[in-house]
């Protein structure tokens, strides 16, 4: 990974493994977050055209309950707030690795050897750290990293480790783009 400030934003470079691994674990989210919507979509047209509406309890997928976490403690709040936000924060979590994915797709053939060069712009900056965010949140929740001790047992552990070091990996770009962001 390289990152290189331009005017325009910050040309991110990866090598084409790196742009597929991140193509593949974009997608797997998109499709994570679309088995979601279709549950939590209201068959009520004006609170669907509105993106109002979603499903009342906390999502029993722990990765999709760290995406979409309860905002109040206690049942009645939480619930009702989750009703009335949920599918727009879906929608917006959905857009947002969409446009990474687009942006990822064209690009990101292993069996080229070019590396692959993208340009975050300021425009597509929030959609790209969202989306990061987003994959480590679900990793997260995936093999039970929840505070920072788990981090080394579950990164000596052969089961977790490839998922622990991708996690890690993606942090440093998240970093990576927010420090070379400041600076533009």
């Amino acid at each position: 990974m390289r990152l290189l400030p331009v005017p325009e934003g910050v040309r991110l470079g990866l090598d084409p493994d790196e742009a597929q691994l991140l193509d593949q674990l974009v997608s797997q989210l998109i499709a994570l977050l679309q088995s979601h919507s279709k549950t939590a979509l209201d068959p009520d047209p004006l609170f669907a055209s509105l993106e109002v509406g979603g499903s009342e309890v906390l999502p029993e997928d722990p990765a999709l309950a760290r995406l979409f976490p309860d905002a109040y403690e206690g049942g009645g709040n939480a619930s009702a707030f989750r009703r009335v936000t949920e599918q727009g924060l879906l929608n917006r979590k959905l857009q947002d690795a969409l446009t990474v994915t687009s942006e990822l797709g064209p690009g990101s053939d292993p069996d080229d050897p070019a590396p692959v060069t993208l340009e975050i712009t300021e425009a597509t900056f929030p959609a790209w750290i969202r989306t990061l965010t987003a994959l480590r949140l679900a990793m997260a929740a995936r093999v039970g990293l929840e505070v920072e001790e788990d981090h080394d047992r579950l990164l000596e552990d052969e089961e977790s480790r490839g998922t622990v070091l991708v996690y890690d990996w993606l942090a440093a770009i998240l970093e990576s783009l927010l420090r070379t962001m400041e600076r533009s």
